[in-house]
């Protein structure tokens, strides 16, 4: 569980790095807490991105957008490593951006929003063209 040092710190970063009122801690006296941020994409296209701080900063959060993403032809986004994607939770679509290996306890949650808002723009290219989110993004470890 983060500490209020930590949060304090996270909070700082985020003011520091995004616009004010772009981003969110939520039920954070709950164990259910999370950060809400906007993510607006080079197409202009704006999402929500939901990251889960129960386990933080201990284990990678799950990551969300914020509404069932569909694929170029309009079905749902298989679950593969391919799309970095792993699949709905409550309509939502659960990214995937950290692997394993990389994720320290130091990774702050705007590394993560710059993950998460690199997966977006990257998503967009597959809606233009077809190609998997792995043609533009390798795996971290």
């Amino acid at each position: 569980m983060m500490t209020i040092d930590r949060l304090n710190a996270e909070a700082n970063l985020l003011n520091r790095k995004l616009p004010q009122g772009l981003w969110r801690f939520m039920d954070m006296k709950t164990n259910q807490p999370y950060l809400v941020v906007a993510a607006k994409t080079n197409r202009g296209n704006i999402y929500t991105i939901r990251i889960e701080l129960d386990s933080f900063p201990e284990s990678i959060p799950n990551a969300y957008i914020v509404k069932r993403l569909r694929d170029r032809e309009g079905n749902d986004i298989p679950v593969s490593g391919e799309m970095h994607f792993l699949g709905y939770n409550r309509g939502m679509s659960k990214i995937c951006h950290y692997g394993a290996l990389s994720w320290t306890p130091a990774v702050s949650l705007y590394k993560v929003y710059i993950k998460c808002r690199l997966w977006l723009e990257m998503y967009e290219q597959h809606l233009v063209t077809g190609k998997p989110i792995d043609y533009y993004l390798t795996h971290q470890q």
